[in-house]
Formats: C-alpha cells, structure tokens, sequence
C-alpha cells in the first residue's frame, strides 16, 4: 500500500513537472504572440487578452499543483517517518523474538534436563528398591554371620581346651608326692619331726605316669626343695631352664631316669647339715625343664 502511494505520488510529481514544461512553452509562445500580434496589427489585442487569461490561470493552477506537490511532500515525509517508525518497531520486535527463541532454547534445554533428571529419579528408585532388598538380605547374613561368629567361638573355644589337654597330655606328670621329715637317731628308729630345728632328714616319694604321648628315652629330673624365703635348700652349683619362664634355676637333687611310657616310681632322701627355719616349704619336680608337680607342707 505504501509502494503504491508513493509510485502515485511520483506520477503526480511527474505530471506537474510536465504541466510546468508545457506553461513555459505556452508562456515563450504567448510573448512571441504577443509580439507577433504587437507588430502585426491591434486586433490580436482580444486573443492576447485571451491568453493572458489563460496564462493566469495557468499561473494559478501551477500555484495549486506546487500546494499540492507541497503537501505531497508532507504527506511523503510523514509517510517516511510512519515508515522510519514501523521499522524501529519491526527491529525491536525481532530483538524481543530473538530474546524470546533464546529464552524458548533455554526453556527446552531446561526441559531436557527435567526430563533426564526424571529418568535418574526413575533409576534411583529401581536402585532403592534393590538396596532395600540388599540391606534385607544383608541383615540375614549379619545374623547368619553373627550365630557362624557365635558358633565359631565355641568352635575355637574347644579347640584351644582340646589344644591345652594335648599339650598337657605331651608332658610328664609327677604324681602322689610324699614328703616325711625325720629326725635321726644314733640308736633306735628315726622320728618323724615337724619342728624345724630338729629335722636333719627328708623324703620324697611319687610316681611318674605312664603316657603314650610322650616319647621313650632318657628324662631328666631335677627336685627342688624351697624355703618360705623362696630360697633353694642345699643349691646345685649347676642349673638347669625352667621351661616355662626360660629362666635359669638352681636344684637340689638331679637323676636320670630311662622312660618307656610306663610309669616310674622314685624315692629321694635329702639329708640337712644346717637347721632349718621354720615356714612353709615347697617341693617342686621338674622333668626336662617343665613343672611337673609340687608339694607344700609346713615346719614348726
């Protein structure tokens, strides 16, 4: 619609400027005729008149055509601004369009994240549900595991009495240990003596078990008689290594003894050249180095 005004606007422009053209013409004409008819006679005076008439009129329909032609203008100019103006409208929504898609991207973008997000919402609680289901199971097994932990420590706990019975079945026994102390006599029988001052002798007497678990061959045996002081009565100048501590043990009487998982019955007499104090007193038998029983009785 605009296009087709000012292509009317532009014929109209067109048209005056030919209309002025022809006034020239017309007015170059009218002089030559005017001087023509001055020169030729007065009865051209009525046509010059006649054309002065129209000449003004012309005059006056070109001061209408260029009115005209001026408003046309303002009409153009209006037009070009209402254009001017439809343009920066146009620019400024293509910019809001712009903005827009770019906000309608972003929305889509968000949208796909939504959707992948749900779908991770989705896998989590398949994932829950199959933990659920673990933990269940797993707090089955913790209580399978617990009564295997339970059953296990009675298991061990067997195992490490049948362990001490074994290794205590390995080793050798002194068994009804006996001790008489006596007092001597030049004449007549020996008393037996409870008062420690008088007794200048002591016996011993056990048995050493028979033990299929211990190996035949050559055993030794140390007696050890301590005082209430923890003092050795009549100490070797040897020693020999409790099995037990590691540590190194002075004895009283040593034997050797053959062993063939029989039992054995010894006798030891220990004679005192000193007095001895009263206090309660030990006697203890060792067989290769370990404990093998032990007695306490007690002087007056």
């Amino acid at each position: 619609m605009e296009n087709f005004r000012e292509k009317r606007l532009e014929r109209q422009l067109k048209s005056q400027q030919s209309t002025t053209i022809v006034i020239a013409v017309l007015l170059l004409l009218s002089i030559l005729g005017n001087v023509f008819l001055f020169v030729r006679s007065s009865s051209v005076n009525n046509e010059k008149e006649e054309l002065t008439r129209e000449r003004d009129q012309l005059v006056t329909e070109n001061q209408v055509a260029e009115e005209s032609n001026a408003q046309l203008q303002a009409d153009i100019q209006k037009l070009n601004e209402q254009v001017n103006a439809i343009r920066e409208s146009a620019a400024a929504l293509e910019a809001e369009i712009l903005t827009r898609d770019r906000r309608i991207a972003q929305f889509r973008r968000q949208v796909a994240e939504i959707e992948e997000l749900r779908m991770r919402v989705a896998e989590l609680e398949k994932l829950e549900e199959e933990f659920k289901k673990l933990e269940v199971e797993r707090q089955g097994l913790m209580a399978d595991l617990h009564k295997l932990s339970e059953q296990l420590s009675a298991l061990e706990k067997q195992h490490r009495e049948l362990e001490s019975k074994v290794e205590q079945a390995t080793y050798l026994k002194a068994y009804n240990i006996c001790v008489h102390n006596h007092r001597d006599r030049l004449l007549g029988r020996p008393v037996t003596m409870e008062k420690a001052t008088r007794v200048n002798r002591t016996t011993v007497s056990f048995e050493i078990n028979g033990n299929i678990f211990v190996e035949n061959g050559s055993k030794n045996l140390h007696l050890v008689m301590i005082d209430s002081d923890g003092n050795v009565i009549k100490p070797s100048a040897e020693t020999f290594t409790v099995a037990e501590t590691g540590a190194s043990s002075r004895y009283t009487e040593y034997t050797s003894i053959q062993y063939n998982q029989r039992s054995v019955p010894l006798n030891f007499t220990l004679r005192h050249d000193e007095k001895l104090d009263p206090g309660t007193y030990s006697m203890e038998v060792y067989i290769d180095g370990v404990k093998a029983g032990a007695k306490e009785f007690n002087l007056e």
